[in-house]
């Protein structure tokens, strides 16, 4: 699954995250990717973290879904994650992270056309098809991930990597299909415009903030910027490695622009981005669309506590 908003789902971008938060949370995501293509990504994200104090540990718990094409291609997630927090002085915080769970992988055969179904000619008549004996298939393994973060009130930095054990994630267990390991790199800083307003309604923040992300020989590289001021948030994202990678000769490494506009009060978070494609597919996708919401439990301004909470967005 992808996210433009991947502050919005801190568990799936690093279980060290888990509990980073003053208060508990649920968080939900959901994306639709290129519309204007029939049948290809729509992801759905539900995660849950709460922090131990006493303990100082991070629990939660995600579940996600995404579909993917004609086949019914199917991809489910359910991660429980765990963090320590370890806190070096008054402005210095460390967290480490374990996130093992298991992946269902499920496809619907019927649903594709095979080369070897079509007769000569090009004819796809019922005499000329073939049947697959079990249409449907599905597989599910154990997989585990795990992330570290150092953070003050002001800047962050994080690494993580998921599928360690590199699971074999094909439908027939001769056949080895190894899910490469993915990474990520991410990290920014949050800013004061104007540090001397003592009116919390008018104070105003700028975020600036980075996330590079890789699997197997296809990595990716999103940088943005946050603007804040009262309830209302908005930010613009660019995605590429232009000029430094190239997949094939000719091809730029140019994804999109993401827009996000974002709204928070009190307890709840609400997110909405839009991705305008620009590499070769422009005419084809329609962009990507993107809402996420969390609620948290309590509200953050009330309680007290002496932690260094990280001020990455919640968006």
């Amino acid at each position: 699954m992808h996210f433009t908003q991947f502050y919005a789902s801190p568990l799936y971008l690093n279980p060290a995250f888990t509990g980073a938060n003053v208060c508990s949370r649920v968080s939900l995501a959901y994306r639709n990717q290129w519309p204007g293509i029939n049948k290809t990504y729509q992801s759905y994200l539900l995660s849950m973290d709460h922090y131990l104090e006493k303990q100082n540990l991070g629990i939660g718990l995600q579940f996600g879904v995404d579909d993917a094409g004609t086949g019914g291609l199917r991809t489910t997630i359910i991660n429980p994650s765990f963090a320590y927090e370890a806190k070096i002085n008054k402005t210095f915080s460390v967290r480490g992270g374990i996130q093992p769970g298991v992946t269902i992988k499920s496809i619907n055969f019927n649903k594709l056309l095979f080369g070897d179904q079509l007769a000569r000619g090009g004819n796809t008549g019922a005499s000329s098809v073939a049947t697959v004996e079990t249409p449907t298939q599905s597989k599910a393994f154990f997989d585990i991930g795990a992330g570290g973060l150092i953070y003050t009130s002001k800047y962050w930095l994080g690494v993580s990597f998921y599928h360690l054990n590199k699971p074999n994630e094909s439908f027939y267990g001769s056949d080895g299909v190894i899910l490469p390991i993915k990474y990520s790199v991410h990290g920014g800083g949050k800013f004061s415009l104007n540090p001397d307003e003592k009116d919390p309604d008018l104070k105003k923040y700028t975020s600036l903030v980075m996330n590079y992300r890789g699997q197997g020989e296809f990595d990716q590289f999103d940088i943005g910027v946050y603007y804040s001021q009262y309830v209302f948030n908005f930010g613009i994202w660019y995605r590429g490695i232009p000029g430094l990678k190239a997949y094939k000769p000719g091809y730029s490494n140019n994804d999109a622009m993401a827009f996000l506009i974002g709204f928070q009060q009190d307890r709840l978070n609400i997110g909405y981005s839009y991705d305008i494609t620009i590499s070769k597919l422009t005419n084809l996708t329609r962009g990507a669309h993107e809402l996420t919401l969390s609620y948290q439990m309590c509200k953050q301004k009330k309680k007290k506590t002496k932690r260094v909470v990280v001020s990455c967005p919640k968006f």
